[in-house]
């Protein structure tokens, strides 16, 4: 027989574990500053699916990709898929890359993993070639040596579905390398939740929250902490079939709230997406990411998918995706 006193100590104790997590998360004092952007170099994901569509893509993620977006989507993926993504800014100064891979397991549950990287390659430093002298047309500057700058974020993820809702948890982990010898590094979990409201209907929800208990970044030269404070999303979108066109459109929202910008006007933002597909083909895709307009297409040559996104910036510029996505396999699933 089951001991109801022992099942209900091990609840309390769950839940006081739990309301002490959840104070330590909405009270950074804890920790040294909140990074401010701290991790803004994950906030692009991967796919440029997902970018195309202004990043309106919580409820709707179903592919490998999900693991950047919210993991609960990986549940979706019925065969093994590998994707990978490139960018460059500044005439190819930034390069942006991004790995992923999902495999669907006989118990249903799926797993997967992913790498993003934000670098900038052959950074000159400089030095005279006298440097005890000062600078004269006798002791120039010259290039003492080229340096690289990368943020890196390794991702692993598992998602499930149960009914018709299915779950995803991500953990993270973090490399910063300033190409001096200067290194920090971070652990966090993305957590997310998906699927539909009404079974009947062919609209879809999702929350996801990256950084669920705020990700602490060690620099370790110094010690100092940095916290990256989470960041919520909640999503909607709907499916619809065209029969008469041989087309399906996808509409979808994203409400997103910052936490390290809490209480300020930028908290708080929108981001929507539309998706026209044409006989599981060719698709075309425009978002507005809190103003900043989207563009894009996909071509499903099955195995092979390629799609691409222009997303515009007022102060950076234009930025290009192009991502590559290949799927083989049947459903491991039961």
């Amino acid at each position: 027989m089951v001991d109801n006193r022992h099942f209900d100590r091990n609840c309390l104790s769950q839940l006081a574990l739990g309301f002490c997590v959840f104070l330590l998360w909405i009270h950074p004092g804890y920790c040294d500053p909140v990074a401010r952007y701290g991790g803004e170099f994950m906030a692009n994901g991967g796919g440029a699916r997902s970018l195309a569509m202004g990043q309106a893509y919580s409820a709707l993620s179903s592919d490998a990709w999900s693991l950047f977006w919210n993991p609960a989507g990986l549940a979706l993926v019925n065969r093994r898929q590998v994707g990978v993504m490139h960018s460059e800014r500044f005439e190819g100064v930034v390069n942006y890359d991004v790995i992923t891979s999902a495999a669907p397991q006989p118990d249903g549950a799926v797993y997967a993993a992913g790498l993003i990287r934000l670098g900038v390659n052959g950074i000159p430093f400089t030095r005279t070639e006298r440097p005890e002298q000062p600078l004269s047309d006798q002791n120039r500057v010259e290039v003492d040596r080229f340096v690289s700058y990368g943020d890196y974020a390794l991702f692993v993820g598992k998602g499930e579905s149960h009914g018709r809702w299915r779950w995803g948890v991500a953990p993270k982990l973090i490399f910063r390398n300033i190409g001096t010898g200067i290194r920090a590094y971070g652990l966090g979990v993305d957590v997310g939740i998906g699927g539909k409201p009404i079974s009947a209907l062919p609209v879809e929800a999702g929350v996801a929250v990256r950084d669920l208990f705020g990700t602490v970044v060690v620099w370790e030269q110094t010690g100092r902490k940095e916290l990256i404070l989470s960041t919520v999303r909640l999503g909607m979108a709907g499916v619809f079939e065209l029969p008469l066109l041989e087309a399906r459109i996808s509409p979808s929202l994203d409400a997103v709230y910052r936490l390290e910008n809490a209480g300020g006007s930028d908290a708080g933002s929108f981001q929507a997406g539309l998706e026209y597909l044409i006989r599981g083909v060719f698709a075309l895709r425009v978002g507005d990411d809190n103003g900043r307009f989207s563009v894009g297409g996909g071509l499903n040559l099955r195995p092979v998918s390629i799609d691409y996104a222009l997303v515009s910036h007022d102060e950076l510029g234009d930025t290009h995706y192009l991502s590559v996505a290949f799927a083989w396999g049947g459903s491991a699933k039961p």
